[in-house]
């Protein structure tokens, strides 16, 4: 082999040594973490803007168990509202339920969302579902502690299963109506399991009466 061609056969392996090299380098360097996405500025504008659902009231007078006036925001006028979802006690229990429910948002400040129905009711209240300003329906509140009955007209579908389960667990653990005296009742000389019978009984009479 000539001198010449020795220098090119040792040339060529050293590029080849080089070339490997840089390969093996390359597969074992770490790669980079991909540089995070920024921000879009309209998502997080929108996250700013974002507030609690409902309008935003303070309680002004509870009138009963299910019922109270409140004034609008930005010093409003006040509104008579009725709770979406329950309804008071009944005679037997009204007053203690006033008494609670004064006690729990009284001066307080409530969130209204209307239902699926009318806006307002014959009586010219306006009806909302009723969220505490911390969290929490009142509507289930209410049934738990055994101051107002379960009432699915106008509101929503979806509200009335944990109010219903609330007043589950308020008949079974005898709270508030459904505990001595009234036993479900409601009013106090009316027991729930008798007033049927009561008033077959009053009919018959009527009957008999007529047909003398």
């Amino acid at each position: 082999m000539s001198r010449v061609a020795l220098a090119r056969f040792v040339l060529g392996a050293a590029v080849a040594v080089c070339a490997a090299g840089a390969v093996l380098t390359i597969a074992t360097a770490p790669v980079p973490d991909a540089p995070a996405p920024a921000p879009d500025p309209a998502a997080a504008l929108a996250g700013l803007d974002a507030r609690p659902e409902g309008e935003r009231v303070v309680v002004e007078r509870v009138v009963d168990a299910v019922t109270f006036d409140a004034r609008l925001p930005d010093g409003g006028p006040i509104v008579r509202v009725r709770a979406l979802g329950v309804q008071p006690p009944g005679a037997c229990y009204g007053e203690q339920a006033t008494s609670f429910a004064s006690r729990v948002l009284d001066r307080r400040a409530v969130r209204l969302v209307g239902g699926p129905g009318p806006a307002t009711d014959r009586f010219d209240r306006r009806l909302a579902a009723v969220t505490l300003d911390g969290g929490g329906d009142y509507g289930v509140l209410a049934a738990e502690a055994g101051i107002a009955r379960a009432y699915p007209a106008d509101a929503a579908p979806d509200a009335m299963p944990p109010i219903r389960a609330a007043q589950d667990r308020a008949r079974l653990a005898e709270r508030g109506v459904w505990g001595a005296p009234c036993r479900g009742a409601s009013t106090p000389n009316e027991p729930a399991t008798e007033s049927a019978g009561t008033s077959r009984t009053t009919t018959s009479s009527a009957t008999t009466t007529g047909g003398s």
